[in-house]
């Protein structure tokens, strides 16, 4: 699962003008209510700065959205064919879906495992 892209982010571009490579350059547009270790988070369509016209994300998480557009990763491709190089490394994005799901709760329910909860239950505040 690739780290989550954000504003700073650089990508590369393969594109080039002629004699004039477009290099890429950092991701400059995110979400702005979405911080990822303090910056706003990358998401497809947000803008990234290249040597020519400027970029944009073009592919990001299947299931991960942020602000109604899919999130962007490391490794995700950009819209003049190059991709995102870098992520936050402690927030990683993937495609599958997480956790347990409702079958395993059901299953322990039924055999009477108990539940346990790290800090006060949200509904009684019990432990």
């Amino acid at each position: 699962m690739p780290p989550a892209a954000r504003i700073s982010d650089p990508h590369v571009c393969p594109l080039s003008d002629g004699p004039k490579p477009h290099v890429g350059g950092p991701i400059s547009i995110g979400a702005p209510t979405v911080l990822i270790g303090g910056m706003p988070a990358a998401r497809v369509g947000d803008m990234a700065v290249c040597v020519g016209p400027p970029d944009a994300i073009a592919k990001g998480s299947l299931t991960v959205f942020i602000a109604g557009m899919p999130a962007a990763r490391m490794g995700d491709m950009t819209v003049h064919g190059g991709s995102v190089v870098m992520g936050f490394p402690t927030v990683i994005i993937g495609d599958m879906g997480g956790g347990p799901g409702p079958a395993s709760f059901n299953a322990a329910a039924a055999n009477g495992t108990p539940l346990v909860c790290r800090g006060p239950c949200p509904e009684c505040g019990q432990m």
